[in-house]
């Protein structure tokens, strides 16, 4: 169990020299690596962080965004394939900015040694290629500390979130913007970082943070603060405001004394230019729906029953009885706006975050999801597009291709609430995943759902999850 401590290190600075300019958006692929250590199952869990610009996107004729598919690689020292995955996926209208880019995010485990992760991303329609690739060394029982994970945002969910939004994932409890490059703005000069810290016994220190450029001349050292890690580990968390950092590039650097060692890590990340920043935000700011009745406010009656729709995940019994083919349009955004303030978390402010994370989340599923085939489908339709929008992103995927009789199929674990998790095989070969087993008891089960697996599926799913499958298999 790793217990959490949060620090408040803050800081105003002042002028500094500049900097070297801060990097432009180029087309290329950027890939980062995350690793934190797990001592009792003696593997290091990696996050791979994967940021694709659009720029390298091309519009699909005829549609609202383009697609590009993405393959990712884990080899071992000797060049060995370990971990292998392939998919499609999609973006909205603005393929093709130079400030946008796509994050995917990887999550895959090994165990002591070296290792290189590769990606791939082809545009669907030039067929334009990117690729670039991270070697990595697997963490061990004499480790002392994670990598500094660094996030341009970091916050902790509200009780009426199921799970991160687009973009985000999880570690512990915090939800963390993703991010293969981390560039900040004069508007939102704060930069987030995250460090695990190992410790067979409980030990005591302290924790500063410094901030440097690229010659390497410190701009700012916090005071250290004092530090307890509890036997096993710690979560060590927190933010430093940058205002008045030039642009440019710079090293976040955490350092951490303990009684017998002393532990640095670091991360890179940019300050954007204020004149940037100031276009780009009021450029956003022009085309922002903020509000529930700004939202629904100009969108046609075909896009208001879409809207509706996937609401029969999350509406309580009767609550959508109201909507018919009878009401007006401005009736129907009305219904709209009011179903969504009574769910509002944070209701003084203009934004509704429960409205935003949902259709979020169906859009995403109806990227990634969507299913082809005599019986296609919206992707919030299909089964993972639906337990997506009820319960967000899961806190971690295990993807595992057609080996023997197992066909392909996934494993969806979320690590908060009730502990839920999903296992969903693509029985037709098309990739049209359906849910076979869950401990959710609102989903249905698939009978002869472990023979249709086999059984070192059954075990190897179960050991990802921590759960005797073959027991659960043998009762259902």
């Amino acid at each position: 169990m790793f217990r959490t401590m949060t620090l408040g290190l803050a800081a105003a600075l002042g002028l500094f020299p500049t900097a070297r300019e801060a990097r432009q958006s180029e087309a290329a692929l950027t890939v980062r690596a995350v690793r934190f250590y797990r001592a009792e199952q003696k593997q290091t869990r990696v996050k791979g962080l994967v940021q694709i610009p659009l720029a390298a996107i091309a519009p699909v004729p005829g549609e609202n965004g383009g697609s590009y598919a993405v393959g990712v690689r884990v080899a071992d020292s000797t060049g060995l394939t370990l971990f292998h995955q392939d998919w499609v996926n999609h973006v909205r209208s603005g393929a093709g900015a130079a400030d946008q880019y796509a994050v995917e995010i990887i999550d895959f485990a090994v165990s002591p040694g070296q290792y290189r992760f590769e990606v791939n991303v082809q545009d669907s329609v030039s067929g334009r290629k990117l690729s670039s690739a991270v070697d990595l060394e697997a963490l061990s029982d004499t480790s002392s500390a994670s990598d500094l994970l660094i996030s341009p945002g970091m916050r902790v969910p509200a009780d009426s979130e199921a799970g991160p939004r687009p973009g985000e994932f999880r570690t512990g409890n915090n939800l963390i913007t993703a991010a293969a490059e981390v560039t900040i703005t004069p508007l939102r000069p704060k930069v987030f970082y995250l460090l695990e810290a190992y410790s067979p016994s409980e030990d005591r220190g302290t924790l500063s943070v410094t901030v440097a450029d690229t010659a390497g001349k410190k701009l700012l050292q916090t005071t250290a603060l004092p530090i307890t890690v509890a036997a096993g580990g710690s979560i060590l968390k927190g933010q430093v405001d940058l205002t008045g950092l030039p642009p440019g590039a710079f090293t976040l650097t955490a350092e951490m004394k303990l009684q017998d060692r002393m532990v640095r890590r670091s991360g890179e990340f940019v300050m954007a230019p204020l004149e940037e920043t100031l276009a780009r935000d009021s450029a956003r700011r022009a085309v922002s729906r903020v509000t529930d009745e700004g939202y629904f406010g100009e969108m046609t009656t075909e896009q208001l029953e879409q809207a509706k729709a996937p609401l029969i995940y999350i509406a309580a019994p009767g609550e959508l009885e109201a909507w018919n083919d009878k009401l007006s349009i401005a009736a129907k955004r009305r219904f709209l706006a009011q179903f969504w303030a009574s769910r509002d978390p944070t209701p003084g402010t203009a934004r509704n975050e429960r409205r935003e994370g949902f259709y979020e989340a169906i859009d995403y599923a109806n990227r990634t999801y969507r299913e082809a085939g005599r019986k296609a489908q919206a992707g919030w339709r299909s089964d993972r597009g639906r337990v997506y929008a009820r319960n967000g992103a899961p806190s971690d995927v295990y993807r595992r291709q057609q080996e023997g009789r197992a066909p392909p199929y996934e494993v969806w674990r979320y690590s908060t609430g009730k502990g839920l998790y999903y296992i969903f095989a693509d029985r037709s070969g098309f990739g049209a995943y359906t849910l076979i087993y869950s401990n959710d008891l609102k989903e249905p089960g698939f009978p002869g759902w472990a023979e249709l697996l086999g059984a070192p599926a059954v075990s190897d799913a179960g050991r990802f999850l921590g759960v005797d499958l073959i027991s659960a298999a043998r009762r259902s």
